[in-house]
This record gives structure tokens, sequence and C-alpha cells, in this order.
């Protein structure tokens, strides 16, 4: 499609006004109505109904709507990654989520900065969903999630394991305990945190099927915080918790019985760009430090 008819339909659905959309473009108006009118024509229905005091986007219009936002943010993006390339000689971008950078990816991230100056560095940021689009859309080289997608032409290589710990405030009345049982985590004010699907079993098994925790979160760093508050108990990464729990600002309860599942991360990136040079050097030096690339 062509992108000026894509930018002409994008700014006519967000603005309703011919007059309105030909200024955002600085177009005139008629050159607006006949991209709207050749886009009509390719897609062979119409996508905006027009009557003398306002335009209303069809059916048709609403379908392309998201595929045309995306094009044109994937536009943008792709010139601002060439034209950031200068000076370097290459660049990566990889994607992640919050905990993951948080806990692991961030030294690395700084190692790799301080060691390869010659190569521009981005990062972008969700869910394990997000990620993995964003890798279907070219916007990243790498993605590292908690979640491994079946897709042809990609790789997904297991990259460490993190075990999934209870922890609270030292100075909790809970910290007396030398344990806690599985059985006894419905007894806990539990701060919940939605670790995935094995994790998701794994409460099914343990809790009664009508448990509902008092208080969800979907930050580690916040569930944290209000550990340290005295609100509750969480079950987190010990990544998320490492620091905390050698500083003694948060306490490990070690779990018996039927224990958590451990919380699997993935790098997940296309076949024909692991041997670009900057990927490359990435994957070297993930395996330096210790975690599994192949």
């Amino acid at each position: 499609m062509d992108f000026e008819q894509l930018r002409a339909f994008y700014t006519l659905a967000q603005t309703k006004n011919f007059t309105k959309a030909a200024e955002m473009l600085h177009l005139v108006q008629s050159t607006v109505t006949m991209r709207i009118k050749q886009l009509e024509e390719k897609v062979g229905k119409p996508l905006f109904i027009r009557d003398k005091r306002s335009v209303e986007i069809t059916q048709a219009g609403l379908t392309l709507l998201p595929y045309a936002e995306r094009i044109l943010k994937l536009s943008h993006e792709a010139l601002s990654e060439v034209a950031s390339l200068q000076p370097y000689e290459d660049y990566l971008s990889i994607g992640s989520l919050n905990a993951i950078w948080t806990s692991t990816l961030e030294p690395i991230l700084k190692e790799y900065h301080y060691r390869y100056p010659q190569i521009a560095i981005s990062t972008k940021t969700g869910h394990s969903s997000d990620v993995i689009q964003y890798l279907l859309d070219n916007v990243i080289q790498i993605g590292i999630v908690y979640v491994p997608p079946s897709l042809p032409n990609f790789e997904v290589i297991p990259t460490w394991d993190d075990e999934i710990v209870l922890v609270c405030c030292p100075q909790s009345s809970v910290a007396k305990a030398t344990h806690v049982d599985s059985r006894e985590l419905r007894h806990l004010p539990l701060i919940y945190m939605n670790w995935g699907p094995p994790f998701n079993e794994w409460i099914r098994q343990t809790l009664p099927r009508n448990y509902v925790p008092k208080l969800t979160v979907d930050k580690a760093e916040l569930a944290i915080d209000l550990i340290k508050e005295g609100l509750g108990v969480s079950l987190l990464t010990r990544s998320a918790v490492k620091a905390e729990l050698t500083a003694g600002t948060l306490k490990e309860l070690p779990i018996t019985g039927n224990k958590p599942p451990k919380r699997s991360a993935y790098i997940v990136l296309p076949k024909d760009k692991k041997n670009k040079p900057s990927v490359e050097k990435w994957l070297s030096l993930m395996s330096e430090l210790g975690y599994s690339t192949t």
C-alpha cells in the first residue's frame, strides 16, 4: 500500500474531518480526498461514510485502522533506527520484561555498552506477548521472555531457570517461622504475582479453588516495597529479590511440601539475525557471564 494514502486514511480516521486532516498533513483538501479514494479502490470497499456535516469510519475502515497504525509506526521506527546509526558501525535492539531487565539484564547491558562503544543499543520493555510482537514487527533483534513462542523462522533458546521463593519482612511475625508448608500459604497475607502457566497450575493445586488473593500486583518492585512495609508475604523470583535478601531487608521462608516450579527464561531471535555481529556479541557476552545461549 502507498504510505501517503495510509497516512491520509489514518489522519482522517483520527480527525473525522477532511479540512482538519488536510491541515495536519499540510496538504490541500482535494489531495486528501484523492488519496482516500485511491485507497478505497485498492481495498474494494468504502472506508468512510461522508455527508455534509461529518465523516464516519466504516467497518472496513475500522478493520484496516490498526494495521495502518502499525505500518506507519514501523516506518517511523525504521527511519529513526537507520538515522540513529550515525556515527556507529552497528546497532542492537533488545526487548524483555521489566522484571528481567531489573534483575538480570541490566548488568549485561552495561557491560555491552562499555565493551562495544561502536554499537548503538536500544531497549524495549513489555509483557512476553509484547516482546514477541516486537520481534515479529522487526523492531528488535533479540527478545528475552518467560513464555516461549512457537514460531517458524525463530530460534528459542532456554537460557536460565529462576527459583520462585517466599519472602517476608524480617520484622514481621511470619519471619519467626523456620519454614512454611505449601498448604499453609492460604493462611498467609499473600501479595500475589502471576508468574505464568506452570506457576498458575501449581497455585491451582496448592490453594483452595475459591481462593482469592486480597492484593494482586503486576510488578515485582511494587511487591517488594509492599512487603518491606509489612503488608504481607509474596512469591517472587530469586533474581528479583537477590539484592534484598543479601542486604537483609527481606527474609526467605523456605517452602516445604509441594514446591513452586522454577521460572524459565528464553532467548528468542530470528534465525536470519543470529549471525549479525551485534547479536553474536550479545550472545557471546551472556555465555561468558554464565547464561546458556545454545
